[in-house]
């Protein structure tokens, strides 16, 4: 009787492993098959899961390639269109003072630029004039200058003393300085940006309107400057003649009074604005 319950319980045993591995399931001990870590399925899938949604929320640039190529180059922010040289940068932007040596011996440093962006300001942009009925303060120098309502416009009733960075006169080498009497003396090109902020250049129409409402005495005799390539060689006609430069380029740019022989003429002429340096009457827009 032992012996057959001893079998029955044997066969019961053999019929339960038996049953449980025909049912295809793996023991939660057992590592996946394809899975050389030993990495349980469970697990695998954690980190699946995990993985993918620290894909799904980091920035798409963080898969962009960093071989970029940075070309730098210097702004150049002058009141004048002549530009001498410009500076070669180093190929490294810094935004912390020193960076710039970190990248120093880096073989795949950003290529060098040589090229210039220059930007053109008016020299008087940024520093508008205090101006009263008869009176305005440049103060980009502190100069203070009388001013007169004629035929509309308010004028300067002084000529403008104002120095610009290039192409503008006082003397000649070692000469006397005519400026303090006279104000300062421009060519074409400098005359144009000579005047303050909310100024400038008379036109054609507005210095005839003004020479037929003021007497001869009201202008300035300062005479003129010679220049040749930049520089001034030759000064003349002082107490004979003055100039004023006008907004309008090529013929008829200045206005000319003579005071010698008893000829009182005023008259509007042409001319080259780079070989001769006149004066600068402003007027309000």
């Amino acid at each position: 009787m032992k012996r057959i319950i001893l079998k029955m319980g044997v066969l019961g045993v053999f019929c339960l492993v038996a049953g449980c591995s025909d049912d295809g399931s793996t023991s939660p001990l057992q590592p996946v098959a394809d899975d050389p870590e030993g990495i349980t399925s469970t697990e695998s899938t954690a980190k699946s899961s995990s993985s993918g949604a620290s894909q799904s929320n980091s920035s798409p640039s963080s898969n962009t390639s960093k071989d970029t190529t940075v070309i730098h180059q210097q702004v150049i922010i002058t009141d004048s269109g002549d530009v001498v040289a410009s500076y070669v940068s180093s190929g490294v932007f810094c935004w912390t003072a020193g960076c710039e040596a970190e990248y120093a011996s880096s073989s795949s440093a950003a290529p060098q630029s040589s090229e210039t962006i220059t930007i053109t300001v008016s020299s008087s942009s940024a520093v508008p004039p205090t101006v009263t009925e008869t009176q305005m303060v440049d103060n980009r120098n502190n100069k203070t200058y009388k001013l007169q309502n004629v035929a509309g416009k308010l004028w300067m009733a002084e000529n403008l003393n104002y120095e610009t960075s290039n192409g503008s006169f006082c003397s000649l080498e070692g000469g006397d300085d005519y400026c303090a009497k006279y104000g300062r003396y421009y060519i074409y090109s400098a005359a144009m940006r000579a005047c303050p902020d909310g100024w400038r250049l008379p036109t054609t129409a507005e210095v005839e309107a003004l020479d037929a409402a003021v007497e001869h005495e009201w202008w300035s005799i300062g005479g003129r400057f010679k220049v040749n390539d930049g520089t001034p060689t030759d000064f003349g006609m002082e107490d004979e003649q003055g100039y004023i430069w006008l907004q309008t380029e090529g013929e008829n740019n200045s206005f000319r009074v003579k005071n010698y022989d008893g000829d009182h003429e005023h008259t509007l002429q042409g001319g080259s604005g780079t070989d001769r340096a006149y004066n600068v009457r402003c007027v309000q827009d």
